[in-house]
């Protein structure tokens, strides 16, 4: 039977679209290191759907052109399995998180928070969040390279803690703690498991693994300490310690799982997407002058909210959806898909797609003026029951944070170029954290 099963891999993997001339090893470091150029590369020489053969991994099949990435986004988990091509982040949100669910109690679980992001909406929120943009501004070094990314990440994380908690003193803690565990982000130990067995590397494993037990007990401490006490509170926290899912309340630990997973994504995504807006702002000089113009005369902000659209076209903070295993066999774009490959649709390469969208790789936000994004073919919030549940919350906090650093600063490159994209676990963001230089302006 092992025999007939190995044989069945080897004809479904022979039927997969064509893949790079590589062994798999350069394959994979390719594609660790350089993502976007070898994206790109394996697009130009190779079609809008290809293979990449990574170690450790099945098959991955890329799909870019849109009516592709609506037919996966679209399928049902029973053929196409979301929960398994997202494991690889389980050590940084926990096995009991909703983003690895396939089930219906997941969908429930949506539904049940979707309210607590409809308030992060509402004006409390949009002072909290101008509030704490302008004091974080305050302490930007002025004339002199700075990296943005770790103090856009400290900011987008004080938002989302104000959404999902009530503020105490332990509340303050695990923003500390989250951002210490968060560094290995930077490392390769989440996506390739062979290498927490290596000199170096089996270190930042085992220190990632000791400050995500410290975040644990946190989170236990915290969620009891709500359960003594009586007073009411309206945050996230109070929603999954009420909530019911099929007629069962929820496990502490998948509580802390939850709220681990969306702090996680509620702030990592919009302080990459912050980092790249300010990098594609310095090194397009006639943009920033015209949305400071915009910000100066109290113009309303349709050239600000077309910023964000291109802003979140151009910069790549997620290159795929979630990927989709395949459970079973699945046509798409005319080929059809078998065990064990996993396909990822590709929204980076459709959103830089010529035929798509003119001059793609040019920062342009009149484009979104000219015409609204459509839906089929600009997609950086996912789709379908993956679409971001806290999308709108993260495009309130990346207008307000244009807004409020335009108002009084000129952003300039620190570098010739724009940096090239990095991994950050799932996400990529500016290779060395997003360096600009801030002037005061007149």
């Amino acid at each position: 039977m092992g025999f007939l099963r190995a044989a069945s891999q080897r004809a479904a993997i022979a039927e997969l679209p064509p893949a790079p001339r590589l062994p798999a090893a350069l394959q994979t470091l390719a594609f660790r290191i350089w993502p976007v150029p070898f994206l790109e590369r394996c697009r130009r020489h190779l079609g809008s759907r290809f293979a990449v053969h990574v170690l450790d991994m099945p098959p991955l099949v890329f799909l870019s052109e849109p009516s592709e990435i609506a037919a996966v986004l679209a399928a049902p988990p029973a053929v196409l399995r979301p929960g398994e091509g997202a494991e690889l982040i389980a050590p940084l949100i926990g096995e009991g998180s909703f983003i690895l669910c396939d089930n219906e109690e997941r969908n429930d679980l949506r539904s049940a928070l979707a309210p607590a992001f409809r308030r992060a909406r509402e004006p409390r929120h949009a002072e909290m969040i101008a509030a704490t943009v302008r004091e974080e501004v305050a302490t930007w070094p002025i004339e002199r390279t700075v990296a943005l990314y770790p103090r856009l990440s400290r900011l987008t994380l004080t938002v989302i803690l104000d959404v999902l908690f009530a503020p105490t003193p332990e509340v303050n803690e695990l923003g500390e703690q989250l951002l210490a565990m968060l560094s290995v982000a930077r490392s390769f130990v989440v996506q390739a498991p062979r290498l927490r067995r290596l000199p170096g590397w089996h270190a930042t494993w085992k220190r990632f693994q000791q400050r995500r037990r410290d975040i644990d007990a946190l989170f236990a401490e915290i969620i009891t300490k709500r359960r003594e006490d009586p007073s009411q509170h309206t945050d996230v926290l109070e929603m999954l310690n009420t909530t019911r899912i099929r007629g069962r309340q929820l496990p502490d630990q998948e509580i802390a799982d939850n709220l681990l997973s969306l702090l996680v994504a509620g702030h990592e995504t919009t302080a990459s997407a912050l980092a790249w807006a300010f990098q594609l702002l310095a090194h397009n000089p006639e943009v920033q002058r015209r949305l400071a113009e915009e910000i100066d005369n109290d113009e309303g902000d349709d050239y600000l909210s077309a910023t964000v659209l291109e802003t979140l076209r151009r910069g790549p903070v997620f290159l795929f959806a979630i990927p989709r295993a395949v459970v079973s066999a699945i046509e798409i774009g005319g080929i059809t898909y078998q065990p064990p490959a996993q396909i990822l649709a590709c929204t980076y390469l459709m959103h830089n797609n010529p035929a798509l969208y003119h001059d793609p790789q040019r920062f342009r936000p009149e484009r979104f003026i000219e015409a609204p994004p459509p839906a089929l073919i600009w997609r950086p919030w996912g789709g379908g029951r993956r679409r971001c549940l806290g999308q709108h919350l993260a495009a309130q906090e990346i207008k307000t944070v244009l807004r409020e650093v335009l108002s009084t600063h000129e952003v300039r490159p620190a570098h010739k170029h724009l940096e090239p994209a990095r991994w950050r676990s799932a996400i990529v963001a500016p290779h060395t954290d997003g360096r600009v230089i801030l002037r005061p302006r007149n």
